[in-house]
Order: structure tokens, then sequence, then C-alpha cells
């Protein structure tokens, strides 16, 4: 409509001139200032489409947590409710526990038997000490028996007795086999209660701790900060394990930059003139106030996803016809707002206008004055944006127009 507007004055000063002479307005006295009229008009469109281009599909986009149960089981306890700030780390909801709680109590016993089992383990440790000690006692003694009966026998005393020496080396044989029996058992008892022992208390302790993750998983927590919605539990009903089916969602916290970003949808003919950096305008429904004060926010084109998302393959039994991707895909942009403070304005979910200005034209008509014309016909997007978010505002029914130019 402006453009038409724009584009009239050829018509608009045949028309006064022939008023001043005083001549009747025919076709025939106007077909040329028409035809001129149609043909700045077609260049006007063009320029202003071509290289203003415009996004209907624009958005403030979110994301949501799905939270489920980590332990299916029958809801006892539900802590938050629509609505609710939650911190990481708060609980949201609890299941039966009672054989969890069962495997830690049993897990507990265990290392408390084994740690029980341990102390034991060291006094049979000491014990065969002390047995390997009498022993060696008793063969440093048989020993020494043998060693005068010996002696008796070497200088012929009529004190020597054969079956005396014999008993001798056969007391000493009996006590050399015990300090070896002696031994074998304290390196039992070392290996039992150095080795076996504390392996087996590391076991129960990690089937300890296992058992207590367990219950822990029958209390599910909050991952991230955010507001709690659409909870759907009640104590008594079945906490589902699917992400499909989520007991409740969580709307995380957006920071800075992520609450000042606006994604859309762009033709794909609009690629070859968006760049990194272009400055653009967004008219979200959500911001319209009757002073349209900040309803018109700048910002700047910050990214271009390249791929577009209607033309991916995706795996599976049979071969894909090009006919089923007809569908022409949008080239997806990523705006930020120039101003910070206008980030708190918009609203998670905001459907918007987005209208991209083109900030000077490159290769052979950059400089000219075709160039600068069409520099120029920026202001006539700036309006019309304005007009659309104003009839929008008055008329009720949000951001007029479709598809997007």
């Amino acid at each position: 409509m402006i453009e038409i507007l724009v584009t009239s004055f050829p018509f608009v000063l045949r028309v006064i001139y022939l008023r001043w002479r005083g001549m009747p307005i025919t076709l025939y006295n106007v077909h040329r200032a028409v035809v001129l009229w149609f043909i700045l008009a077609l260049a006007v469109f063009f320029a202003v489409f071509y290289y203003y281009p415009k996004s209907y599909t624009g958005l403030v986009p979110f994301r949501t947590v799905p939270v489920v149960a980590e332990s299916g089981g029958t809801v006892t306890q539900v802590f938050v409710k629509g609505g609710d700030r939650v911190k990481s780390g708060d609980p949201l909801f609890a299941v039966e526990n009672a054989s969890e709680q069962a495997a830690v109590e049993f897990a507990s016993r265990k290392v408390e038997e084994i740690e029980s089992a341990k102390l034991a383990a060291k006094l049979q440790v000491a014990t065969a000490e002390a047995v390997l000690d009498a022993a060696v006692t008793l063969m440093e003694q048989a020993e020494l028996s043998l060693m005068d009966h010996r002696s008796l026998q070497a200088k012929g005393s009529a004190a020597f007795q054969v079956s005396q020496l014999e008993r001798a080396q056969a007391t000493l044989d009996t006590r050399t086999a015990e300090v070896e029996a002696a031994e074998t058992q304290l390196g039992v008892a070392q290996v039992q209660a150095n080795a076996i022992i504390p392996a087996q208390l590391a076991s129960a302790r990690a089937s300890l701790k296992q058992a207590e993750v367990e219950l822990g998983k029958t209390v599910t927590h909050s991952f991230v900060d955010g507001t709690i919605e659409q909870v759907t539990l009640n104590i008594g009903s079945r906490a589902a394990q699917a992400a499909m089916s989520p007991s409740m969602l969580i709307i995380p916290d957006r920071n800075d930059e992520v609450r000042g970003r606006i994604v859309a949808g762009f033709s794909q003919v609009s690629r070859t003139e968006l760049y990194e950096g272009m400055a653009a305008e967004v008219a979200c429904e959500s911001n319209f106030n009757i002073s349209m004060r900040n309803t018109i926010s700048p910002a700047r084109i910050v990214r271009i996803q390249e791929p577009i998302s209607s033309g991916q393959l995706a795996p599976s039994g049979r071969l894909i016809e090009p006919s089923e991707k007809a569908k022409r895909g949008q080239v997806v942009v990523h705006l930020d707002l120039v101003y910070p403070e206008h980030r708190a304005l918009l609203v998670p979910g905001s459907g918007c206008i987005v209208q991209s200005y083109n900030g000077g034209l490159n290769g052979e008509m950059e400089g000219s004055v075709v160039a600068h014309a069409i520099e120029a016909m920026g202001i006539i997007k700036a309006v019309g944006l304005r007009i659309k978010a104003w009839l929008g505002l008055t008329a009720g029914i949000g951001l007029i127009g479709g598809g997007h130019a």
C-alpha cells in the first residue's frame, strides 16, 4: 500500500496539471502517467521486497526440561506445584522406597559384619605370631639339647647315650616342623587380614553406596534453576520413566544472551541479501501496547543457519523420493536485540515480525544513484512495519500478514 502511494506522484502531478489547464480527466489524458505509475510501483515493490527481506515467522525461542522419575514407583510426596520457582538440587517428588531402604539396611549390616571380621583377622594374625614365637623357642631349645648330646659323643663321655642323641634329633625335627606350620598359619592369617578382608570390605562398601544411590533415585531433584509448569502427578499415582510422558516440565531461567535472542525463517530467495551484522527491527505480539512504546525493537543478525531443515535426510528402510522434499524450507536466522533493556520485554514463545534493512549494496551498483535510491527505500519498510503493528493492535488480531517476503 505504501509503495503504491509513494509511486503515485506521476499520476497526481498529471491530474493537477489537467486541473490547472481546465482540461477533462479521462483515461486517454492520464494513460501515460498510469503506465509510469505502474512501472515505478513494480520497481519499488521489487526493490523493497528483495533487498529488505521480511519474516512473519519470527519467534522468541525457549526450552523446557521434561522431568521423569529416575526410579519408577508409586508417588508418595509431591514437593512442588505449577508456577513454583526451583533451584538446582531442589526435590520435586518422591516415590515409594521401602525396598531401597531395606537394601541400604542390608548393605550397612554387611559392612559392619566385615569390619568385625577384619578385627577378628587382626587378632588371628597376633595369635599366629605368638604361636610362631613359641614354636621358634621350642625349636631353639631342641637345637641346644642336640648340641649337648653331640658334644658328649665327641668327648667320648660315659654319659653319652645313642638313644638320647636320636631322641634329641627327633625332637628338633618335630620342633622345626611346628615352626614351619606356625609360619604357614601366620601367612594365611596375614593374607586374610591384609587382602581378603579388605577386598570384601571394599566390595561391601561399594554395594552400600550403590544401594544408597538407588535410594536417592526415589527422590527426583531439579538439575536446573527455573519455573515448574504442567505438573501431572498426584500422591498415589504411578511415576513414569518415559521422556514422552513427563511428570512435569521445568522452564529454565534464561541468561542475558538467550533472553535477547529471536529466531526467524526467511525465504530462500532472501539468502543472498542476508548477512551477519545486518540491521533489523522486531515487532512481537506480546509487546504491543496502546502507546506503541517498545513495540518495535532494533536488532541485528548474529548467525545464519546454512543448512535448510527441509532438505535433511534421515535413515530409513527405503529410498527417499525427491518429491517428498518438495516443500521448500526457510533460511533460519538468529537475531539479538541491540539494547539490553529490551530483553526483559520479550515473552518466551511470542510470535514476531522481523524486518531486515540492507545497510549498503555491494558489487557493480555500489555507490551509484540506484544504490542510494534502494537504500533510501528502507524507510518504506520501517513505516510499513509500524502500520502493521498499529493495525494489529487496534484490530485486536495480532500480527497482520503471513508467510514471508
